[in-house]
């Protein structure tokens, strides 16, 4: 029962990195082709960036699940218990920010377009919110990359 209350916050973890592959996969077959398509009807002067724009943001995506299987493999050594492994981390925070500029780049030029047109400024707000996050899980990766290289210890439970 010990080793298994040991375990929870991982599997915890590992639950949630689950659930964002999956809402991540469900983005990329569902929202993004008719976002691309959305594109060509709505601003029919930007249509010849639809597909630039759409690869864009796979690229970004592939971006973010490689971040999710960095984030797997460390959980892998924190089960056990072994120091974190500094490669995962770099990974981790690199491809947060190549996630951030490729979603400013190629999203954020089109959520701005679409609240402008709508009159929502809210819009341009909530696309930048979202672009920022991985701006944080790239300061949480830093904070354990120094953390691991300066101590070079384990992770007490």
């Amino acid at each position: 029962m010990n080793h298994l209350l040991q375990k929870l916050p991982t599997l915890i973890l590992r639950i949630i990195v689950l659930l964002s592959a999956f809402a991540g996969v469900l983005m990329c077959i569902v929202t993004l082709p008719p976002f691309g398509m959305a594109i060509a009807q709505h601003f029919p002067e930007y249509a010849f960036w639809q597909y630039p724009i759409l690869v864009g943001l796979y690229a970004a995506a592939a971006c973010f699940f490689f971040a999710l299987f960095h984030f797997w493999l460390l959980f892998n050594s924190i089960d056990r218990n072994e120091s974190l492994a500094v490669k995962n981390l770099k990974a981790i925070r690199w491809s947060s920010i190549i996630f951030s500029v490729l979603y400013f780049v190629f999203a954020m030029p089109i959520i701005f377009l679409a609240a402008d047109a709508n009159d929502a400024p809210g819009g341009i707000l909530i696309g930048a919110f979202l672009g920022a996050l991985p701006i944080g899980v790239t300061a949480v990766a830093v904070i354990l990359e120094r953390f691991s290289e300066k101590n070079n210890s384990l992770i007490p439970y």
